[in-house]
């Protein structure tokens, strides 16, 4: 019970918009946390209070995946549905009331995981010696920490075209448990910062049981003997995960050789240990969420009643809703799946991620959300997970870091991700323009769901695909997520809006 009150009370913290609310409600929440954090149970509910969160409908469970950052990826046609609370941000419309609650929303529980991720790291100093796998539950949260910083970077930070950009303000990185105003700091500097607790996760976790389990299987001993950060280790800030977050720092950083040095790395580890392989194209109980692929996945218990009432599934089309009508299924099958001329309807993702239901209603469900057995769980039915970072993503990279370097070893990078998928390889030889159009096709269909491609399209500065022929041209603004006006009320940080 009093673990539970911590808890409540960080979240009731980090919820009031005075500074001088905060301040007086600390002292006795850090009293409760020197009190309470003092054994393994403790860490663990605490470290898994930061996954709950992120796997919340504001955050990863909804928002970040396929909700508002597909909706930016103009995945989900609401052309007509002028009445659905995602219409405006369809437009790139940031200033909409609507999209501002959004934004502020997701600021506001994305450093709420910052401050428990600190709370976590600060009180571990004094308590580690006593805290059975307290390695795991450090380098986790250290993890954990880079991971939020990265992606509110990527979020609500400058578009990267040059080293110079780099220099931009972007967001705070913070590294204590204190409600201290902070001063925004450099994209350069929160990426370096995110990067040295990559490094220092990746040490603390060079014993990850990942190394020898599968990443479902039970890492416990004995049920008298449980200690969750053993369980189930795919869904969990595991040593491949930091690998595969230390290739997209890099790849933001602007080095491309070190992200394709990770890339190439991280794809040979996994091609000799088999923990994570690509999924069979022949494979008759197809992967539908393709598990076996996720160096991380955020394990979401209710992801398919979320998804199901998101796209109107077993109910058909509402203003409300995403629901894929006929005209949208048209498009995938024509223009993203089938498109010519590396596309083709034989495409697994095309065949078995869209599908009418039983009744024959007039509509298609989502089956990458959908309910449905996974190869890789024994206790478990189902297995409902959020997709944050697929080997996919990281054969992706090495073939966009190899493009002007070696294309026909970038082609096969590609190619094989093509193969899984059950695709044709394409030919070649193509020229470094070509070859990257190719492989943002591919992109597009796989992150479908995902959340992955607006952050790509920003890095890339991109055209948003929305069909042959209708494409939006990048513009600064879309790529920029606003930060809270409330942000600037009691902090050194100049409001670019003029106003304090």
């Amino acid at each position: 019970m009093k673990l539970k009150y911590v808890i409540i009370v960080l979240i009731a913290l980090l919820s009031c918009s005075s500074c001088n609310d905060w301040l007086d409600v600390v002292p006795q929440g850090q009293v409760q946390g020197e009190d309470l954090l003092m054994d393994e149970k403790g860490y663990n509910s605490a470290l898994d209070g930061i996954y709950y969160k992120l796997t919340s409908k504001t955050l990863y469970g909804m928002e970040l995946s396929f909700g508002m950052m597909d909706v930016l990826a103009q995945y989900w046609d609401l052309s007509t549905k002028t009445k659905n609370p995602y219409y405006k941000q369809s437009l790139f419309d940031y200033e909409d009331a609507t999209s501002k609650t959004r934004f502020k929303a997701i600021w506001s529980m994305m450093y709420q995981g910052v401050t428990q991720a600190n709370y976590i790291l600060e009180s571990l100093e004094g308590n580690r010696d006593k805290i059975k796998y307290s390695e795991l539950i450090e380098g986790e949260t250290y993890a954990l920490r880079a991971f939020i910083h990265m992606e509110l970077a990527s979020m609500y930070g400058p578009v990267i075209h040059s080293e110079a950009d780099l220099d931009k303000k972007c967001i705070a990185y913070r590294t204590e448990y204190n409600v201290k105003a902070q001063e925004f700091e450099s994209m350069r500097s929160v990426l370096t910062k995110a990067k040295e607790d990559l490094i220092k996760a990746a040490e603390l976790l060079k014993n990850d049981p990942i190394v020898e389990n599968k990443r479902y299987g039970n890492g416990n001993s004995s049920m008298l003997d449980y200690h969750a950060v053993l369980e189930r280790r795919g869904d969990r800030m595991n040593l491949y995960a930091v690998k595969g977050l230390l290739m997209r720092v890099e790849l933001a950083l602007m080095n491309k050789a070190e992200a394709r040095q990770w890339a190439v790395n991280l794809i040979d580890e996994c091609k000799s240990t088999e923990l994570f392989i690509l999924t069979d194209k022949t494979d008759k109980l197809y992967d539908i969420n393709m598990g076996e692929e996720m160096l991380l996945g955020f394990y979401k218990n209710d992801l398919w009643e979320v998804a199901r009432d998101t796209f109107g599934m077993d109910k058909g089309s509402a203003e409300s809703n995403f629901c894929i009508t006929p005209n949208q299924y048209n498009i995938y099958l024509n223009e993203l799946y089938g498109r010519a001329p590396d596309g083709a309807g034989t495409d697994n993702r095309l065949r078995v991620w869209f599908q009418r239901p039983s009744s024959g209603a007039d509509y298609y469900n989502f089956q990458k959300l959908y309910e449905t057995p996974h190869p890789g769980t024994i206790y478990l039915p189902y297995y409902p997970e959020v997709a944050i970072l697929k080997l996919s993503e990281v054969y992706y990279v090495a073939c966009e870091t190899s493009i002007g370097l070696d294309n026909e070893k970038a082609l096969e990078y590609l190619n094989e991700v093509r193969d899984s998928r059950n695709l044709a390889k394409l030919a070649g030889p193509y020229g470094n323009e070509e070859l990257l159009e190719y492989l943002m096709r591919e992109m597009r269909k796989d992150f479908i769901g995902e959340g992955r491609m607006w952050p790509i399209y920003k890095r890339l500065y991109q055209d948003f695909y929305v069909r042959q022929g209708v494409i939006i041209a990048p513009t600064e603004d879309k790529y920029v997520f606003p930060i809270p006006d409330e942000e600037y009320e009691y902090s050194p940080n100049t409001n670019p809006k003029g106003d304090k």
